[in-house]
């Protein structure tokens, strides 16, 4: 199952509860998808676009400290994660595994989510953490840019 959180890591993980949050999640998002997603372009990471998303998702925060480590989107009504991203300065620790767990503890069912086929280092992390590749018609395709993208499920 991969690497368990770091023993001494103090790790506390909420739901987003104020605009500021959610201010500070969409940083963290344009910080982590700007690193990570090298196949997109520049500027496609926007935290203003995560201020949209977060209006209609409900949004978890991974904290260190008081500082914000992690943050998990979830549109609640299909269980469907639509972000998952990790401060690069603090991926490796179990931070990304212990939302995924707090969350799906939470709702009790299955989740979903889509990611880019060319993100190697989600793939390898989705694999190594009991999610399953989905085979259905709908379950794969290319996006207006052109990168293929796949569905994944965590029952």
């Amino acid at each position: 199952m991969g690497r368990p959180v770091c023993s001494t890591l103090s790790l506390t993980i909420r739901k987003a509860k104020t605009a500021a949050e959610i201010e500070d999640a969409a940083a963290l998002y344009e910080r982590s998808g700007t690193a990570a997603f090298f196949w997109r372009p520049v500027g496609h990471f926007q935290a203003r676009d995560f201020i949209a998303f977060a209006q209609q998702e409900e949004v978890w925060l991974a904290y260190m400290s008081d500082a914000l480590v992690g943050i998990l989107s979830l549109f609640k009504e299909e269980n469907f994660v639509h972000c998952l991203y990790v401060d690069p300065q603090a991926q490796g620790l179990g931070i990304g595994r212990a939302l995924v767990d707090f969350v799906r503890k939470r709702i009790g069912k299955p989740l979903t989510l889509k990611l880019d086929v060319p993100n190697r280092k989600a793939i390898a992390f989705y694999d190594t953490t009991g999610w399953e590749r989905m085979t259905g018609l709908d379950d794969q395709g290319i996006d207006d840019q052109g990168i293929k993208w796949a569905r994944y499920r965590l029952s």
